[in-house]
């Protein structure tokens, strides 16, 4: 039986992550770590420096105080002695398409997987509702099944899943996320003041693009990697700097 270490970003008590792991252990042998309070946004981040509560609630079943990327280093170095198999993170409240990758916690404790040498799969939801994850737990076990039965390593996989009917899956490429943000200063006084950052988001939809397939309620299924060196930038500093 492969053993999954199960994590997210929205919390150990989140829906979609609860959903997910009551059906994974129907047919695997599931690992859960996952962050004590949301952790939206925290991307690649993790805790230095202080101690990281970690509790167990029940076997197999942790919550710490700290990041996603936190809970992987922890279940991989301390936590679990045997082999994982694959890293699950999921099922995310909320798509993470586009840019939306290089912050969110859900991709990066994926991510985090493969830099152990660990093949990851992110999952995440696109709805304006949370409140029913039947048809993404159903459709997640699938894939993870499948993938389990591929002959390859350093995969990590951006799943996301539309909400309502799904008409099928779509291998995709990253869209472009549109970005609007805007910075909201509060209660300001003696050089002290608050602010929210805030914005709005939308997105270009094109060809072959995560955005694209959600949108025609197909399952995005984006390949990502860890290498963001630009080969053609490369080239060109060459050619510019070579004395």
């Amino acid at each position: 039986m492969a053993l999954i270490l199960l994590t997210n970003d929205d919390g150990y008590d989140a829906l979609g992550f609860q959903s997910l792991y009551k059906e994974l252990i129907k047919d695997f042998d599931v690992f859960a770590v996952a962050p004590r309070f949301q952790q939206s946004g925290a991307s690649h981040s993790l805790t230095l420096k202080r101690p990281i509560r970690v509790e167990k609630i029940r076997k197999k079943f942790f919550t710490i105080d700290g990041t996603p990327t936190d809970c992987v280093l922890l279940a991989y170095h301390d936590l679990i002695t045997e082999k994982i198999d694959m890293i699950v993170s999921g099922i995310n409240h909320g798509a993470n398409m586009g840019s939306d990758v290089f912050y969110s916690g859900t991709v990066a404790a994926a991510l985090q997987g493969v830099s152990l040498g660990i093949n990851s799969i992110a999952i995440s939801l696109s709805s304006r509702e949370y409140n029913n994850f039947s048809r993404s737990v159903v459709y997640s076990k699938d894939l993870i099944k499948r993938v389990l039965l591929l002959n390859t390593t350093n995969l990590i996989l951006n799943v996301n899943i539309p909400d309502g009917k799904i008409r099928g899956e779509k291998i995709t490429k990253m869209g472009k996320r549109i970005y609007r943000d805007k910075v909201i200063r509060d209660n300001e006084k003696e050089n002290v003041m608050y602010s929210v950052i805030d914005g709005t988001l939308s997105y270009k939809v094109a060809a072959d693009t995560d955005f694209k397939a959600v949108e025609e309620h197909y399952v995005s299924i984006t390949p990502l990697k860890l290498d963001l060196t630009n080969y053609e930038g490369m080239k060109e500093l060459h050619r510019q700097l070579k004395k």
